[in-house]
């Protein structure tokens, strides 16, 4: 499905990024990784630009960097400033970071880009407040960034996996998905990724992958 495209995946060096890298793989991408922390625009510029370089021009970009931190489940009373930074805006920049800097890599070519979004963000999640709210708002940024750059050729969408599987326990009130177990983010996730950083005419919108759990538009 995916030969000959070049994708990059940050946060590939392990958890859900890992297993979306080796499923894109799966499907004939030749994928670059970045797993490091981004504190500037200029960081991911320089990080894509690397990936590039190595591996040619990007064709895709699939942000699935998580911060182990922002997964620490604390009391939305005892959340301080400092930790809704650390879980909430910090995530927030990140991705706006590596959406500017996929948009420079793709602008003159058009292509794919993909954030994936925890469920969480969708419905809630007790001590996860911070981590939530970041999530809704890289799903905002995604549908804004797909409507001012759709008449470049360029796709942004959004993945909705399970919280468990970014890292992060869940509750006593998870519903039993209707397939009956959770998904596999390599054989059940990475091909709905594939799909959208391929020729799917979708822009703008979340497909929830989660075996049947949240059932909303």
């Amino acid at each position: 499905m995916l030969a000959g495209r070049v994708v990059l995946v940050t946060g590939g060096g392990s958890g859900i990024g890992e297993a979306i890298a080796l499923g894109l793989r799966d499907a004939g991408a030749t994928v670059g990784i970045f797993d490091g922390p981004i504190a500037s625009r200029a960081d991911a510029n320089g990080a894509f630009s690397e990936v590039a370089e190595a591996n040619g021009p990007l064709d895709a970009v699939v942000h699935a960097l998580v911060d182990p931190a922002a997964l620490v489940a604390t009391p939305l009373e005892e959340t301080d400033p400092a930790s809704w930074d650390e879980r909430c805006e910090a995530l927030l920049r990140t991705a706006l970071w590596c959406c500017q800097a996929a948009h420079d890599a793709l602008r003159e070519r058009g292509g794919r880009i993909v954030f994936v979004t925890p469920t969480v963000g969708l419905t809630g999640g007790a001590g996860l407040v911070p981590y939530a709210t970041a999530v809704e708002g890289m799903r905002a940024l995604a549908k804004t960034a797909a409507r001012q750059w759709g008449g470049q050729g360029i796709a942004v969408n959004c993945v909705a996996p399970p919280v468990e599987l970014v890292g992060a326990a869940s509750g006593p009130d998870v519903a039993v998905p209707a397939f009956g177990r959770l998904p596999d983010a390599r054989t059940d996730v990475a091909p709905v990724v594939a799909t959208l950083v391929g020729d799917a005419f979708v822009t703008g919108t979340t497909l929830v992958v989660d075996g049947g759990m949240v059932m909303a538009p």
